[in-house]
C-alpha cells in the first residue's frame, strides 16, 4: 500500500522491503513497523516505476485536466503512465482517447518545467484535423501549436515560432537528412529539431510506421528523436505483421541492444529460403520488447463517449488538383454570369465529390478513373487501425467498385446491383461471423433500419450531399445493441469537403457551400 503524507510531502510504502525501495530511490528512509518513506517527486516516482515498483499516479495530484472534455478513466491512467515512463508505449485501440491522454501528459510536464516543448510525429492526414484541432479545443489560451508542413524553408521558419507543440509528419522529420556510406547525416530541419534542447517530449502517433529498423525513415528518426528525454510511441497495431514488428519500435525507443538477427532467431523459424514463421511464445517475447506499455481495448473502456467524429486529411494528386482548379473556374464564371441556381450549384458540388473520390462522370454518365492514390492509402490506414469491423461509405457506385478493387482482405460490396437476398446474407454474416471484416457501401442502400453493431468504425471516403443519409448511415453502428465506443472518420482533401461535413453534422443546408470555390477558398 502507498500513503501520501502531506505535511512532509512524502510517500509512505507498506509491504515493500526497504532494500528494494532504496535501490530505486537512494533517499528512501526506513521507518518503524516496516514502513518506507520517499520524497514525493516526479523523479522518484519515475525511478520507482523504472524498477517495477508501485508508484502513485502523478497527475491525480492536483492536475486540472484543462479543456471542454474531461478525461475518462482510460485517459487518466494512460496520461499518468506516460509521465511515469519516459520511453513508454501506448498500445490502446483506436477510439480509446490516446491523443488527449498524451497531450494532457505533455501539458503536465510543461507546467512542471516551463519552457519544455513537445514534438508530435504523426501521419500527414492527422496533423491538423486530429492533433491540431485537439490542442486548439482543449488548450485554447494555454498552449499553442504549429504544423510543420510545406517547403523545407517554410518548415524551418515555422520551427522558429514560439509555440508549445510542433506537429510534423514522418517524412517531414527527415527533411535535410541524408545517408552516405551507411552513416546518417543530419542537416536543415532534421538537424534543427535534433539540436533543440527545449523540444524534449516526442509523441509518435501510429508508431507502427517505424516497425522496420532498416528503413531510411527509421534510421533518421533514431538520430533526430531517439535521444529526447521523453519518447512515447502510440499504436493500436504494434505487431500486425508478426513479432518482428516489435523490434523496430524497441530500437527507436533505445530499449534493446540485441541485434535484429539475434532477435529473429529467437522469435522466428525459417521454413524455406524466403519464408519465416513465428515460433511458439514469440508474441510474448515481442511484448517484453515493447515494455513498459499500457493498453486499453475498446471493450474495456466502458466510460468512453458513445461516438466520436474524427477528420483525416489527405493531399490531392496532380490530376485531382488540375481538375479542382477547372471546377473553381466554372464556379467563378457561374457567379460572374449570375447563373447561381440550386440545380447548377448541385452539379458543381457533385463534380467536386467525383474529383476527390477518383471517378469523374461524363455527360453520358460514363465514369473515368482519376488518380486518388493518397486517399486510398489513407483509407487502408484507417481500416488497419480499427479495433473492430469497418463500414466504408462512398456515395458513388463507380467509387464503391473502385474501392473493392483496391482494398484487400475480407470484404463485401453493398450497392444497388446487389439483390435483397444477397444483401440480407451479407448483413447476417457481417453481424454474426468473422467475415466479412469490411463493408464497402453506397449509403443510400443501407441508411435505414439496419443494425450493424459488430462494426466500431464508419469511414466516409467522401461526403454525401444528403444530410439524412449521412446521419442515418452513421446510426447503423451507433444504436441499441452496441457495446463498444464507435468512431466516425471523415476523409477530406479540401476545405469545401470539411465544410460539407460540418454542415452534415449540424444538419444545415448545403446551399452556397460550393460557391466558396469562386471566392478563393481552396
Amino acid at each position: 500500500m502507498i500513503f501520501l503524507e502531506p505535511k512532509h510531502n512524502a510517500l509512505i510504502y507498506d509491504g515493500i522491503p526497504f532494500e528494494r525501495v532504496s535501490q530505486a530511490v537512494p533517499a528512501a528512509v526506513r521507518l518503524h513497523n516496516g514502513y518506507v518513506a520517499i520524497p514525493n517527486s516526479l523523479g522518484n516516482l519515475q525511478a520507482m516505476a523504472r524498477h517495477g515498483l508501485p508508484a502513485v499516479a502523478p497527475m491525480d495530484q492536483g492536475y486540472d485536466w484543462p479543456g471542454k472534455f474531461k478525461p475518462f478513466e482510460a485517459q487518466r491512467v494512460t496520461a499518468s503512465f506516460l509521465v511515469l515512463n519516459p520511453r513508454g508505449f501506448c498500445l490502446s485501440d483506436m477510439g480509446t482517447g490516446k491523443t488527449m491522454a498524451a497531450l494532457w501528459a505533455a501539458d503536465y510536464l510543461m507546467a512542471l518545467a516551463p519552457g519544455k516543448r513537445a514534438l508530435i510525429v504523426a501521419p500527414l492526414s492527422t496533423l491538423r484535423r486530429v492533433w491540431g484541432d485537439a490542442i486548439w479545443r482543449q488548450f485554447i489560451g494555454r498552449r499553442k501549436a504549429v504544423v510543420l508542413h510545406g517547403s523545407a524553408e517554410k518548415r524551418l521558419k515555422l520551427l522558429n515560432e514560439d509555440v508549445d507543440f510542433y506537429i510534423i509528419n514522418f517524412e517531414g522529420l527527415g527533411v535535410g537528412a541524408s545517408i552516405k556510406r551507411g552513416a546518417v547525416r543530419l542537416g536543415g530541419l532534421s538537424k534543427a529539431i535534433a539540436e533543440r534542447e527545449d523540444i524534449n517530449i516526442v509523441m509518435v502517433d501510429e508508431a507502427s510506421a517505424y516497425r522496420d529498423a532498416n528503413t531510411r525513415r527509421h534510421r533518421v528518426a533514431r538520430q533526430v528523436i531517439g535521444h529526447k528525454d521523453y519518447l512515447w510511441q502510440m499504436t493500436g497495431t504494434p505487431t500486425s505483421n508478426g513479432p518482428m514488428d516489435a523490434y523496430g519500435l524497441a530500437k527507436l525507443a533505445g530499449s534493446t541492444t540485441e541485434s535484429e538477427r539475434s532477435y529473429r532467431s529467437r522469435v522466428m523459424l525459417q521454413v524455406s529460403n524466403f519464408k519465416w514463421v513465428p515460433k511458439a511464445g514469440s508474441m510474448e517475447e515481442a511484448r517484453k520488447l515493447m515494455s513498459p506499455a499500457v493498453r486499453f481495448s475498446i471493450d474495456e473502456c466502458v466510460d468512453l463517449p458513445p461516438c466520436t467524429v474524427q477528420q483525416r486529411e489527405c493531399e490531392l494528386t496532380k490530376e485531382q488538383a488540375a481538375l479542382y482548379m477547372q471546377l473553381k473556374k466554372e464556379a467563378t464564371i457561374m457567379i460572374r454570369d449570375r447563373q447561381v441556381t440550386a440545380m447548377n450549384e448541385g452539379v458543381l458540388r457533385l463534380k467536386l465529390l467525383q474529383i476527390v473520390m477518383g471517378a469523374v462522370y461524363d455527360e453520358h454518365h460514363n465514369a473515368s478513373e482519376v488518380d486518388a492514390s493518397p486517399r486510398i492509402a489513407l483509407l487502408k490506414e484507417v481500416i488497419a487501425e480499427s479495433a473492430g469491423k469497418v463500414i466504408v461509405f462512398a456515395p458513388l457506385t463507380s467509387v464503391v467498385n473502385l474501392l473493392n478493387l483496391h482494398i484487400s482482405g475480407s470484404r463485401e460490396v453493398i450497392n444497388g446491383t446487389v439483390s435483397d437476398a444477397k444483401r440480407s446474407e451479407i448483413f447476417r454474416c457481417f453481424q454474426e461471423t468473422a467475415s466479412p471484416h469490411v463493408l464497402i457501401a453506397d449509403p443510400s442502400t443501407m441508411a435505414h433500419g439496419l443494425t450493424l453493431t459488430s462494426a466500431t468504425t464508419v469511414v466516409w471516403y467522401g461526403p454525401t450531399d444528403r444530410t439524412e443519409l449521412y446521419l442515418q448511415a452513421n446510426k447503423r453502428i451507433h444504436r441499441p445493441g452496441q457495446t463498444r465506443s464507435t468512431t466516425i472518420v471523415q476523409i477530406v482533401s479540401t476545405p469545401i469537403e470539411a465544410e460539407i461535413f460540418r454542415r452534415l453534422e449540424s444538419n444545415e443546408t448545403l446551399q452556397g457551400v460550393i460557391l466558396a470555390l469562386a471566392k478563393g477558398e481552396r
